[in-house]
């Protein structure tokens, strides 16, 4: 077992089934590990749950495999095996190969940011800084800084609460 719990359905207080709901009726599916680990605090859980919020606007303006590749990216640099292999399985199920991706310009641009933020984001070459900007937008680049720091803090998250890849879905 990790650092933290990963309560099934039965043992969630009523409080916590309750916000799952209101989660669920947004987000149809089942519940991640990670959601299920988040669900030990009810406020923690909402709050990382507006991750999904940003991603689907960053999704509207970059595309979902340009997220995808961004996300995969970051957790890579972060090393935090959990949301990698997650989105590593997203490009698989989308046919795609998630250790060499053939990607656009703007794909690779966003592999390559996402693997100097998750590195150490107080260091970005300024080089990589000027061809973001000249690439998107301001308002694109708020929603992407939005989203780095919601994904960076997924992986942290995912990393104390030590939790485990899990199996594919195939």
């Amino acid at each position: 077992m990790g650092f933290l719990p990963v309560p099934t359905d039965d043992e969630l207080s009523a409080d916590a089934a309750a916000a799952r709901n209101r989660f669920s009726d947004e987000h149809p599916g089942p519940l991640s590990t990670l959601d299920r680990a988040l669900l030990n605090n009810i406020t923690v859980f909402e709050s990382y749950a507006r991750w999904f919020d940003v991603k689907d606007q960053l999704e509207a303006l970059v595309g979902e495999r340009a997220v995808t590749l961004f996300s995969l990216a970051l957790s890579r640099a972060v090393q935090a095996p959990y949301p990698t292999a997650f989105f590593e399985e997203a490009l698989r199920d989308g046919g795609d190969d998630p250790v060499n991706p053939q990607v656009t310009e703007a794909e690779g641009l966003l592999l390559e940011w996402g693997r100097a933020v998750g590195a150490d984001p107080s260091r970005v070459p300024d080089e990589l800084v000027s061809r973001v900007e000249a690439t998107f937008k301001p308002a694109t680049r708020a929603v992407l800084a939005g989203y780095a720091g919601l994904m960076f803090a997924v992986c942290v998250f995912s990393l104390i609460a030590q939790l485990e890849p899990e199996p594919p879905s195939s």
